[in-house]
This record gives structure tokens, C-alpha cells and sequence, in this order.
């Protein structure tokens, strides 16, 4: 098991932060409440931030043109964002084990053709000795 340094931890911690602040452009879920309130959940794989609204429909009694004009409350900002924090802190978490485990697989995979080059020289090694005596039989003294 690979223990990883500081410099690898301070790379991960921030390549988790960043990669959970982008994550927070994926729409995880969006529902509907019965009292007309939408709520929209980003963040993955855990969504971290949740928006919620009201929902400004049309009646059907309306006429088309008096929409904007009978639900102008409806243009001003309606909607509460709200942040879970032990959840970015697990996606944090997230996506810091997928760096430790891309860099022990890489250990792995580096400590297995090291291993393999070093059998196929340790075997060339000692097939020259071998053929050098041939060929020096061979040959015309």
C-alpha cells in the first residue's frame, strides 16, 4: 500500500475541490412540490446544492398578452439556493479516492513492467556468455 506524501494529498485535496465545483453543472434531480415549489438538486455524486423556486404558470382564463403583466413578480428573483457542506465534503472525498487510487493502479502497473524488464535482462544477460562461446568455436582460429 502506497502512503501518500503531502504534496500528493495537497494535489488531491485540490483536484477534488475543483473537480466538485464543477460537478455542481450536473443537474442531479428536479421535482415538483404540490404548493407549485420546484427544487432543482446539482452536484454529483452527491448533490450539494439545492435550488428551489416558485413556478410561475399561466391560467388558462389568462390571455397571452396580459402574462407579463398580471405575473410580474413572477420576473423578480424568486428562488433560494442553499448548500449542504457534509455532502461537498464527501464528494470532496469522492473524487480525492479516485486520484489515490489512479496513482496506487499507476504504482502497480510501473512495479510490473519494472519487474518484467528487469527478468527479460537478467535473461539476456546471461544468453550472450552462452552464444559468445559458440561463436568463438565457430569461427576459424
Amino acid at each position: 500500500m502506497i502512503r501518500p506524501r503531502l504534496r500528493y494529498l495537497l494535489l488531491f485535496l485540490s483536484l477534488g475541490l475543483v473537480a466538485s465545483y464543477v460537478s455542481v453543472n450536473v443537474l442531479t434531480s428536479y421535482s415538483y412540490l404540490p404548493s407549485g415549489i420546484a427544487i432543482s438538486n446539482y452536484g454529483f455524486p452527491l448533490p450539494w446544492q439545492t435550488v428551489s423556486g416558485t413556478l410561475c404558470g399561466q391560467s388558462p382564463s389568462q390571455p397571452h398578452d396580459a402574462y407579463s403583466l398580471l405575473n410580474g413578480p413572477c420576473f423578480a428573483s424568486c428562488c433560494v439556493t442553499t448548500y449542504n457542506l457534509a455532502f461537498l465534503l464527501f464528494d470532496v472525498l469522492f473524487y480525492m479516492g479516485i486520484g489515490y487510487l489512479s496513482l496506487l493502479s499507476y504504482h502497480r502497473i510501473m512495479r510490473g513492467i519494472d519487474r518484467r524488464a528487469f527478468e527479460l535482462v537478467s535473461n539476456q544477460q546471461s544468453e550472450p556468455e552462452e552464444s559468445a562461446n559458440v561463436n568463438d568455436e565457430d569461427q576459424p582460429g
